[in-house]
């Protein structure tokens, strides 16, 4: 399976506001690191949208397929519960040691599922404790204006109330650039980034 596209169907997992949505409009464009020849997996999202919002009718997931985490990176909204299921072979044992959200699943099977609530915004870093190659990243987020990039950078940010936003892209703690957007009636933005990742 590929990991690139289910971090895309990811990305279609996007909650929204309750607010009005009659006049919404959308960020959308390209984001990427420069010398890196994917442009996957780059979570850009917004800061300081406020409102109440909506979880996704399914849970997100972050599965165990071919010794790695699936999608390797994901975002999610603040409150969210998250499945892990292991589609492996072999056993699996997921932790983060993350100040905001650390958790440990222990170890199960193939076919077996476990869950976590994510109640804290902040960067959580994955591993397994039998593989210690695995890594991957979930972004937990105040907001659901996000969108991980599929293989050639593409982010759509949806329903975007009006508004003046600090507008992010998220490759690794160390890899993120900042930009400012405004957002007025239904028309979209269209912006790109190119970030440089830190040596």
């Amino acid at each position: 399976m590929n990991v690139n596209r289910i971090a895309v169907v990811f990305a279609g997992l996007i909650v929204f506001a309750s607010v009005s949505m009659a006049n919404a409009g959308s960020v959308s464009g390209k984001a990427r690191v420069a010398g890196k020849e994917s442009a996957a997996n780059i979570v850009v999202y917004l800061e300081g949208v406020q409102g109440t919002f909506k979880f996704p009718e399914k849970r997100p997931e972050v599965n165990h397929i071919n010794l790695q985490f699936a999608p390797p990176v994901s975002a999610v909204l603040k409150g969210t519960t998250m499945d892990f299921p292991n589609s492996d072979s072999v056993f699996h044992s997921a932790f983060s040691i993350s100040p905001s959200n650390p958790f440990d699943l222990g170890l199960y099977q193939k076919g077996r599922e476990k869950f976590v609530l994510f109640k804290n915004p902040g960067v959580v870093e994955l591993f397994c404790h039998i593989h210690s190659h695995m890594h991957g990243f979930i972004l937990v987020l105040d907001n659901p204006y996000f969108s991980v990039t599929n293989d050639g950078g593409e982010f759509d940010l949806a329903n975007v109330p009006d508004g003046d936003y600090t507008i992010k892209a998220w490759a690794n703690p160390t890899t993120v650039m900042t930009k400012t957007v405004s957002v007025a009636g239904n028309r979209t933005v269209n912006m790109d980034f190119t970030l440089t990742a830190s040596r």
